[in-house]
């Protein structure tokens, strides 16, 4: 019987695949492993809401890491059960340092998306299209000034997003994110930057679930693509990375499954879970 209790599994690029949808094979994967006992979380960049519906209402997913890490949640109590949250000041200095840049940035704050009108108006202008581009506009609320939205309503800054259109820019912001040293600095997508509570990041949220759930990391699976994927990678005592992952995750990684439009995490999960 495998000791793996837990499978954590990151949305875009892992467990959704080019379309941002689950196969019905994925799905009954997902199924079997619940109805093995095992806890299935998502474990997401995005707020809780921004997981796909079909996702969230499959008997027995309860869990969820969102916002990188930032808060965990159960949906069956609607309850927070950790937090990592950003200061009202240090995500302002933050903002002072995307400004310099030709970039986007915007706030996930208790469970909403708020973004400035002069960037949600214009986002073909960073390189949001497609599937993002419908999830950046179902998921975020327009406002003004988003400086005087956090002065009014500094509590519960879940994460900052920021999308480029130029990726030396991108380059240059990364860097003197990292140097600043007043946050974790990581990214989701090719054309990103996410900014969260330094210290907060989808491996700290995961620890904090399996010991509230009395289970050792030993018995955590984590399947993931990016780099904001990578300490939750390090902290599982299975750490699965997609075929079409990254490259240094890859290295780092305990297995390499198939990819995301090959149902990678349902392979994973019935090689290391279910077969074991």
């Amino acid at each position: 019987m495998s000791k793996i209790k837990l499978v954590a599994m990151d949305l875009d690029n892992t467990l959704l695949d080019s379309n941002k949808q689950i196969s019905e094979h994925t799905k009954e994967v997902l199924k079997e492993a619940i109805r093995q006992g095992v806890y299935i979380v998502p474990a997401t960049g995005r707020i809780f809401k921004a997981i796909p519906e079909f996702l969230r209402n499959i008997e027995g997913v309860r869990y969820a890491v969102c916002c990188n890490g930032a808060t965990v949640y159960d949906q069956y109590e609607e309850k927070i059960i950790y937090t990592n949250h950003l200061s009202v000041d240090v995500t302002l200095e933050l903002f002072r340092i995307l400004e310099k840049y030709h970039s986007t940035h915007d706030i996930y704050q208790n469970g909403q998306g708020y973004m400035e009108k002069r960037y949600l108006d214009y986002l073909s202008e960073y390189n949001v299209s497609g599937h993002l581009l419908k999830l950046v506009n179902d998921t975020r609320l327009p406002v003004d000034d988003l400086k005087k939205h956090l002065k009014e309503n500094p509590l519960g800054i879940e994460k900052i997003n920021a999308f480029f259109d130029n990726m030396k820019e991108r380059s240059a912001a990364i860097k003197e994110l990292t140097e600043k040293n007043i946050a974790s600095v990581s990214s989701a997508l090719d054309n990103n930057i996410e900014l969260n509570q330094f210290g907060c990041d989808k491996g700290d949220g995961l620890k904090h679930l399996a010991k509230c759930l009395g289970l050792t990391m030993d018995e955590v699976m984590a399947c993931g693509d990016a780099g904001n994927d990578t300490m939750m990678i390090k902290a599982a005592g299975t750490g699965v990375v997609m075929g079409n992952g990254r490259e240094e995750l890859k290295a780092i990684a305990d297995f390499v499954t198939k990819t995301n439009d090959e149902d990678g995490v349902a392979y994973a999960i019935e090689k290391l879970v279910l077969n074991s």
